[in-house]
Parts: C-alpha cells; sequence; structure tokens
C-alpha cells in the first residue's frame, strides 16, 4: 500500500544563505572572523596561499575546500604572485535557530553518515578536479542572478551536489588518517577543557562571565560551550558551580566561617542563592551539611 505521506523539499535540501565568487587581488588576505549562524565552504578554484581553521594554518591551492563550522574562526591569505580565485558558499540545514541541527539528515545517508563521522574533525578536503565544481557554481550564480521561477530550490539542490562531491572525496582519505586527525582533534579539545577549567579554578571568587572564560582561551564562547559540555557533561558554569560547592564544603569543615559568610567568600550575593546552588549540586542544604559534621564529630 502506497503512503500518502509527502516529504517537503525544505525538510532535505539544506539552505543556501550567502555565495560570492571572489578574484582576489596580489598580497590578498582576509582577517580572522567567524559566522555564527551558519556553515562555510571555501572553495580555492585557483591561486595558491593559506587558509587557517581554528588554530590551524593549512597551505591552501586549486582543488581545496575548507569547511568551516558556525563560531569558527578563520581567516586567509593569498599567495602574493599567484592569488585566490575562491567561491564562498555560507549554508545552514533547517530553520535559521535550529542551524546546527543535522538530526534530519537521516534522509540522506551519505551526509549523515558524514556529518556524525568525520566532519567535526575534518577541515580540508581535497578534490581530484574542479571541473564539475565549476560547473555547479556557474549555475549557482546563474540562478542568483537571474531569479527566474524556483531559483531558490535550484541553488539548494546545486549546493547538495556540491556536499555530495566534498563528502566523496573526504571519505576517500585513508582510515588511518581519519583516525589520527581524530584523535588529534581529541587532544586538542581535552586540552582546551583543562585549559577552561583552569580559568575557572584560579577564578573561583570572581564574578567570571563567558567572554572573559573565551577571552582567556582565545576562542569563541559559542565554541568554548558547546567543547566543553561534549567533553565533560557540564556546561561551563554547572561545573564552576561544583567547584564553588566542593570549596565551600572545605570552609563549612575546616574554618570558622558561617554559611552567610562562607558564600561570600565564593562571590556570592545572595546567600539564598547560594543554598540552592549547594543544594541542587550535594543534595542538601548547606544547614544540613554542617548538622551531618556535627554528628560525625560528636
Amino acid at each position: 500500500m502506497r503512503s500518502n505521506t509527502t516529504i517537503s523539499l525544505d525538510n532535505l535540501l539544506p539552505q543556501v544563505l550567502f555565495t560570492h565568487l571572489y578574484h582576489c587581488e596580489a598580497g590578498w588576505s582576509m582577517g580572522k572572523r567567524s559566522h555564527p549562524e551558519c556553515h562555510e565552504m571555501f572553495f580555492v578554484l585557483e591561486g595558491k596561499g593559506s587558509v587557517t581553521v581554528g588554530e590551524t594554518e593549512y597551505p591552501a591551492k586549486g582543488g581545496d575546500v575548507f569547511l568551516i563550522k558556525p563560531e569558527q574562526i578563520h581567516c586567509a591569505a593569498a599567495d602574493a604572485s599567484d592569488p585566490y580565485v575562491y567561491y564562498s558558499l555560507h549554508y545552514s540545514f533547517f530553520e535559521r535557530e535550529n542551524f546546527t541541527d543535522t538530526s534530519q539528515l537521516e534522509e540522506i545517508p551519505l551526509l549523515s553518515t558524514f556529518f556524525t563521522r568525520l566532519y567535526r574533525s575534518l577541515s580540508k578536503v581535497s578534490l581530484p578536479e574542479l571541473s564539475e565544481v565549476r560547473e555547479i557554481i556557474e549555475k549557482m550564480e546563474a540562478e542568483r542572478a537571474n531569479k527566474t521561477v524556483g531559483y531558490q530550490t535550484m541553488r539548494r539542490v546545486y549546493l547538495l551536489q556540491l556536499l555530495i562531491i566534498v563528502v566523496r572525496a573526504a571519505f576517500k582519505k585513508p582510515a588511518a588518517k581519519i583516525a589520527a586527525e581524530s584523535l588529534a582533534l581529541q587532544n586538542r579539545s581535552l586540552l582546551i577543557v583543562n585549559q577552561i577549567k583552569k580559568y575557572l579554578e584560579e577564578n573561583l571568587v570572581q564574578q567570571i562571565t563567558l567572554e572573559d572564560i573565551a577571552s582567556a582561551v582565545h576562542l569563541s564562547s559559542h565554541y568554548c560551550c558547546s567543547l566543553f559540555k561534549e567533553v565533560t557533561g557540564y556546561t561551563i558554569f554547572q561545573y564552576l558551580d561544583r567547584l564553588r560547592v566542593e570549596r565551600a564544603k572545605v570552609l563549612l569543615r575546616h574554618s570558622h566561617l558561617n554559611v552567610t559568610e562562607t558564600a561570600e567568600e565564593l562571590g556570592y550575593q545572595n546567600i539564598y542563592y547560594f543554598s540552592r546552588v549547594f543544594k541542587k549540586v550535594s543534595g542538601i542544604s548547606p544547614t544540613q551539611f554542617i548538622a551531618l559534621i556535627h554528628n560525625k564529630n560528636d
């Protein structure tokens, strides 16, 4: 029996947010930037130079594609004698408020596998040849210029074609190289998380903002939050609360400070908020904790 369910193309095709073909001058460079609400594919069609994604600088030449994630800081510079011709394509998968949600990619198995297995650890893909890519780019830009009926849908179809070309090229990389890159990413992630933990420990009693933390590790606040949660299972401020509560327990056990003084010592301006955080983390209130200590000492 044939199902009457229909699937909207909007639920299958990624959204094209911005495209532009750039012909750079000799010595061109692009300063650090990030895109908070989209992914980017940076196609180097001609020329050579370098592209930095995150903290890694890559040599770049014609045929290289750079995969830039939301909030990821990146920059680029072209060779003085052989400048870039490059195509920048910004895209998202679904509605803008859900731009990083790729759960519906299960409708496109190849992309689903790519974005769950490789994408996070992959920044550069080299294409064997560019003729098909150039042809698709020309069609995308013609649709943008002419704006005939259905042009937005056609541009999304062409984006999907480009994504599949890049994904196929990525899956041709040797498994050992992919594994090595994944391990390197894990090690880098642990290093960043440990830097954030150290900053929190050193500024335990200060009024810390997310911007302070991001500035300390030279990364975007969005990236810090998502990475820390992925590695530790806690948000940054959940972890900070746990550190403060553990410090509060030490003070309540080994000093003469009362609950109010302990809260003030740890930077809490509101005793009731401190008590609520303490109970949420430890399961009991500060006064109950003190009572337990006294009972053990009796």
